[in-house]
């Protein structure tokens, strides 16, 4: 059993008034992802109807930013009178501080460990100032808290870096950060990663991300590599803008060195850069590992960014029933043409 890259081509036909009633024949293609199967639909018809949905309206932002500014808990002036800080027995210090990077525990936890790093002093910062020495700094802060909750735990831990950049993306908060997320018992896309990775090395015996990429690096996604990270657009993505990185020698993050994580904050800046060159202002990330500790050579250390709709009024989340209930995936453009656009941001 190796990789299957499948996809069925339907059309959608209308009699649509733009064309003056005549018939409009729709592409809709039905992707599945090699490893999971889980299928996403590519209507590149729609894309630029809904490309103004992802670009930001600067007044609007501009005009959240000031509002925020001055209650914002993450700024200097609040950031030590109002989070909170870990028990001595995690974290002596109660946080972690690297560069402009500091960490501390999430007011309301989403997970048995769960911190917070603001990643600068500053209230606002357009996407392509975030990295990647912001976020390079927030992983080292992050890593610092792993290896304390690595040697304190009984057990196995799974853990998550997780960005949310303005409100469309899920952020209440303006103020750059990012989530930090650790427990015995893996978030939902983390566990089927890795169920899926360990039957894959079972039947074949092999890694499944090592044979992706060498089945990829001649593909139309492919878009380059830095460091040991390998970048490209997915076959069966979950949104129109989704990138993946997959780190080529590491399994979990207690192997990743500093110059690892670096590459993966580097290749996040070129593809924020792209992002906002596209004029969007919201976004995701989650950058994820195997069992800390843990026999997961099946497994690979890797990294998933997805642009969001932009923050602009009227309001519109990009993700609708089909997301949300019915777990499907959407795409607006094909993940050949996306990469071809990130490619420049690779050279």
């Amino acid at each position: 059993m190796g990789l299957e890259f499948r996809k069925e081509m339907r059309f959608a036909e209308l009699l649509s008034p733009l064309t003056n009633y005549g018939v409009d024949r729709q592409p809709v293609e039905h992707r599945y992802d090699p490893l999971t199967g889980r299928g996403t639909i590519i209507t590149t018809g729609r894309f630029q109807y809904v490309k103004k949905s992802f670009e930001l309206d600067e007044r609007a932002v501009s005009d959240i930013v000031e509002r925020t500014r001055a209650t914002c808990p993450f700024c200097p002036v609040k950031l030590e009178s109002s989070t909170p800080k870990f028990p001595s027995s995690i974290v002596p210090d109660g946080k972690i501080t690297v560069g402009e990077a500091v960490l501390f525990p999430s007011l309301f936890a989403h997970m048995d460990y769960n911190a917070v790093a603001v990643l600068s002093r500053e209230h606002y910062l357009p996407p392509r100032e975030l990295a990647p020495e912001r976020v390079h700094n927030a992983f080292k802060a992050a890593m610092t808290f792993l290896r304390m909750l690595h040697e304190v735990s009984n057990k196995p831990l799974h853990a998550c870096f997780m960005g949310n950049y303005f409100p469309l993306s899920g952020s209440t908060i303006i103020h750059p950060h990012m989530h930090i997320i650790a427990s015995d018992l893996p978030v939902q896309l983390l566990k089927e990663l890795i169920d899926k990775s360990r039957e894959y090395s079972s039947k074949n015996s092999s890694n499944y991300w090592l044979d992706l990429l060498d089945q990829e690096r001649s593909s139309e996604r492919y878009v380059g590599e830095i460091g040991e990270t390998s970048w490209l657009t997915p076959f069966a993505p979950s949104n129109t803008y989704e990138v993946w990185a997959i780190d080529r020698k590491h399994s979990d993050f207690l192997e990743v060195k500093e110059e690892d994580f670096r590459a993966f904050a580097e290749g996040l800046a070129r593809v924020l850069r792209f992002y906002q060159d596209e004029k969007l202002s919201c976004f995701n990330f989650a950058l994820y590992s195997g069992p800390l500790g843990g026999d997961s050579e099946f497994f690979r250390v890797g990294l998933r960014v997805l642009g969001r709709f932009g923050y602009k009024p009227p309001y519109v989340s990009d993700m609708w029933g089909l997301q949300a209930i019915l777990m499907e995936g959407e795409s607006y453009e094909t993940p050949e043409n996306l990469a071809q656009k990130l490619k420049a941001y690779f050279v």
